[in-house]
């Protein structure tokens, strides 16, 4: 991503030659999805066609009487309300729906489904917060396997799934998402103990106790419920592995992965032939104790094949490569549904999404609050904001084994988070949280098991292909920011990168490649020419005096490499943060030595204990250190301000020895 001063130069050219420059954020790139997925499921196709309210299995609900079959194309019409009262067996290929769609909340009930589609006007109801789905029964939608999905019938290859325009309310039996252990959970134990009784857990439940090896993510074990006594969990079988933390007072936890509404894929080897999960520009969404299981056909170990941002630029056409291995297809995803903060939040609470390929739970340029959901075997990025303009938060999630099993992070030729850069293909290394958008809450979260970053932050506007064929850069609201009108009044577009982090307090990460880390964050010397390159205001030096984003109250331990690491970022303050190493050889707890980190970091009480080097500043930067507790096999050093030299003998960064002589005296 790193530009030079002539890169610079020759895209303000570019930018000069081009007349679409308005900033990118909210509802951009509307029709170029809406309108796909409501042809895939047009009126004049319908096959069976529900004529008032009834059941789905009585004859009198649709024209004719002809109860849809397999291969039917329904259509629900504004005005009518099909409840579906039992498990259907017939394999329907689109649903579309106008009027209204629901299970009933007292009985097992079940829809088999390629495409299912609510329009503007639709609603979908699978229990309500006064009727949800109750503790004995279950609710699944099934997406069939019809095949690969094709372009001759589906350009775009937006089908098979959930495209929900309309008002979608999901609500199943609550359960707690999550606890820690009060005991050390060993291996060849055959019950586990809990902090307290847990809520809703039921005998059948799959639950998993995380992993605690730093270089083992995906050393979890996955167990079944025969029993429960107390805050005592008894398993199917022993487990495999210790669950064991460095310190009595860290936290290791065990998750509950079972809700009784259930979106799933009937084809769970072939990604191709996979369903998704998409809410589409609309607010109107209340999604609670649900499961996304097997969805999603975005595949994290490879990459896209659809386009391709020429020279980083939106003002250059982009090179179109027409493959199927296309973006949006994910695990569960909110799509521009908007970012005013006067509109209420979607809400995803208390869910689940299991073994995705690419990305978990997606806030894509949306305004969404996910509490207390989990995530388990999920390849790419666990919890993902997608574009930069995204408001909304994230409290009390759990990620867990978020790892691609090609390893990036180990690997020299992917160990940077834009090694797909030019194809704008991010989130693939195995990350608990990665934040495009930094303008979101993130509080009381746990990533456990992550061959990738626990929480990172990538701070750049997207470039995003629109229905023109063009690129479209996103940039946030001003509106939405603190002091933002210093910038602009609302609806003035700025950089990504100049948005502060909301909040970031209270989260825990352990057995990950590496725990925080935070790129090109409120940097003004690597982007000065980047707000001219874009047409953007210049935020002036009122509203840069006032910058700064806060880490606060946090604990990293079990990493791999580097527990926190803040690379061409300014004006952060590192409160109260506590990281704990494992000892290993060239293990390092905080990287504060960037040759940008040169205005504003102050580290507030910060709690290192060991690493090979507890931390690391640049000798030309303005670190400030008060206070905290350091025991590490060497402490602090002061040092060159480089990042990437590596010492061959101790695999540490390369040292100043002047600069040591110095900190010893």
């Amino acid at each position: 991503m790193f530009r030079s001063v002539l890169f610079a130069f020759i895209l303000l050219l570019s930018a000069c030659a081009q007349s679409d420059t308005s900033p990118s954020f909210g509802m951009t790139g509307h029709m170029a999805h809406n309108s796909p997925a409501l042809q895939l499921v047009a009126a004049n196709r319908a096959t069976h066609i529900a004529i008032g309210s009834g059941a789905w299995s009585v004859a009198s609900t649709w024209q004719n009487g002809a109860i849809p079959t397999s291969g039917a194309r329904v259509l629900i019409p504004e005005g009518a309300h099909v409840t579906i009262r039992q498990e259907l067996s017939a394999a329907i290929e689109t649903v579309r729906v106008d009027g209204t769609l629901s299970f009933a909340h007292d009985r097992n009930t079940r829809l088999r489904v390629d495409t299912l589609v609510t329009s503007t006007s639709g609603e979908l109801i699978i229990g309500t917060r006064s009727n949800p789905i109750g503790a004995g029964v279950r609710a699944r939608v099934t997406f069939i396997d019809d095949g690969a999905v094709s372009r001759r019938e589906d350009p775009t290859l937006i089908g098979r799934g959930a495209l929900l325009h309309g008002t979608t309310t999901v609500y199943g039996a609550e359960k707690t998402a999550f606890l820690a252990l009060s005991a050390p959970a060993r291996r060849g134990d055959t019950s586990v103990r809990l902090k307290r009784t847990p809520s809703g857990w039921r005998v059948g439940d799959q639950i998993v106790v995380a992993s605690t090896y730093p270089t083992e993510p995906d050393h979890d074990d996955l167990r079944t419920i025969t029993r429960i006594s107390g805050s005592t969990i008894y398993l199917n079988r022993p487990l495999t592995y210790n669950h064991l933390a460095p310190r009595s007072d860290l936290e290791v936890h065990v998750a509950n992965l079972s809700r009784n509404i259930l979106f799933q894929s009937e084809n769970k080897t072939n990604l191709r032939h996979r369903g998704h999960f998409m809410i589409m520009h609309t607010n109107q969404a209340d999604i609670n104790f649900a499961q996304f299981d097997e969805l999603g056909r975005v595949d994290k170990t490879r990459p896209y094949n659809d386009f391709e941002v020429r020279d980083l630029s939106q003002y250059l056409p982009p090179i179109i490569r027409g493959g199927d291995h296309v973006r949006g297809r994910y695990a569960f995803h909110v799509h521009k549904a908007g970012t005013n903060r006067s509109q209420s939040p979607i809400r995803v609470k208390g869910s689940v999404v299991t073994n995705g390929p690419g990305w978990g739970f997606v806030n894509h340029s949306s305004h969404v609050d996910f509490i207390d959901n989990v995530t388990y075997n999920i390849k790419g990025s666990a919890y993902f904001t997608e574009a930069g303009d995204e408001i909304g938060s994230f409290i009390g999630n759990i990620a867990l084994r978020t790892v691609n099993p090609q390893d990036p992070l180990n690997d020299p030729n992917q160990i940077d988070p834009d090694t797909r850069e030019h194809i704008q293909d991010y989130g693939f290394q195995g990350d608990g949280f990665w934040f495009h958008g930094p303008n979101v809450r993130v509080e009381g979260n746990v990533v456990a098991g992550a061959s990738g970053h626990a929480y990172i932050w990538w701070p750049e506007g997207l470039l995003e292909l629109n229905s023109r064929n063009r690129i479209d850069k996103v940039f946030h609201d001003t509106a939405n920011v603190p002091r933002g009108s210093l910038i602009g009044r609302a609806g003035t577009g700025m950089e990504i990168f100049d948005v502060p982090i909301q909040s970031f307090d209270r989260n825990q990460g352990y057995s990950a490649t590496k725990g925080i880390q935070v790129f090109y964050l409120h940097n003004d010397i690597f982007f000065d020419e980047q707000h001219v390159e874009d047409g953007i205001p210049t935020p002036p030096d009122a509203y840069y005096n006032q910058l700064r984003s806060t880490l606060s109250n946090s604990t990293i331990w079990a990493t791999e490499q580097t527990a926190l690491a803040i690379p061409y970022a300014n004006r952060l303050t590192l409160q109260n943060l506590r990281l704990i190493g494992s000892n290993a050889r060239g293990s390092l707890g905080a990287d504060l030595a960037h040759f940008m980190n040169v205005t504003g970091i102050e580290v507030n009480n910060i709690t290192i204990e060991d690493f090979a080097l507890g931390m690391q500043m640049t000798n030309t930067g303005a670190v400030t250190l008060r206070g905290g507790s350091f025991d590490n096999a060497e402490n602090i050093r002061r040092m060159r301000p480089i990042d990437d030299e590596l010492d061959e003998d101790t695999g540490l960064p390369a040292e100043d020895e002047e600069e040591e002589d110095e900190e010893e005296d």
